[in-house]
């Protein structure tokens, strides 16, 4: 239990703590924004649009072999562009195929602060998305994740992935029906 999950005030003024082994190196949470290697991830998807990736190097292992070598390692950036709030929950749509390396109860809220409590969210796949099969196998098997509360259509999450990714493994595909020539 951290300070800022205590005291939720705070989050306005302290960031959330992050896992550093599950970040790249290099990665400063900010109150509303995360760095990695001094590259802005809101900025990042200002200027690229969503979804987006930005790779690194992974963060060294607290006792690391003499062998050890860094890989590559990606924080992804996508858009909320659905919200459902359920007696049970949340339920989320993003504007990208969640990575089945990707680390959803690192995921960050980006380019506003808030200070509402984080909550488990249920992202369901995109309708008319045909590239999301693996990540999204069943409903039932759907992926949670950790966003805070007063989450809304526009807002930027983050997260990050234990490998490199490219831009075409986050880009949902979207496949038209009934389009004529």
């Amino acid at each position: 239990m951290t300070l800022t999950a205590i005291l939720p005030s705070l989050r306005a003024t302290i960031p959330d703590p992050l896992d550093v082994a599950a970040w790249p190196v290099h990665t400063e949470p900010t109150c509303d924004d995360v760095r990695v290697s001094a590259v802005s991830m809101s900025r990042l998807a200002d200027v690229a649009g969503t979804p987006c990736v930005h790779t690194a190097e992974e963060s060294p292992p607290r006792y690391r072999p003499r062998d050890w070598a860094p890989r590559g390692m990606s924080v992804a950036v996508a858009a909320v562009t659905g919200v459902r709030r359920t007696p049970t929950g949340l339920v989320l749509e993003l504007d990208a195929v969640l990575p089945d390396c990707a680390v959803l109860d690192e995921a960050r809220l980006i380019g506003r602060r808030t200070t509402a409590p984080r909550t488990a969210a249920v992202v369901m796949a995109l309708p008319g998305v045909g590239a999301a099969t693996e990540a999204y196998p069943a409903a039932g098997d759907a992926a949670v994740l950790v966003v805070p509360g007063d989450v809304a259509v526009g807002d930027l999450v983050c997260f990050p992935c234990r490998r490199a990714l490219t831009h075409r493994e986050v880009a949902a595909v979207v496949t038209v029906t009934g389009a004529s020539r």
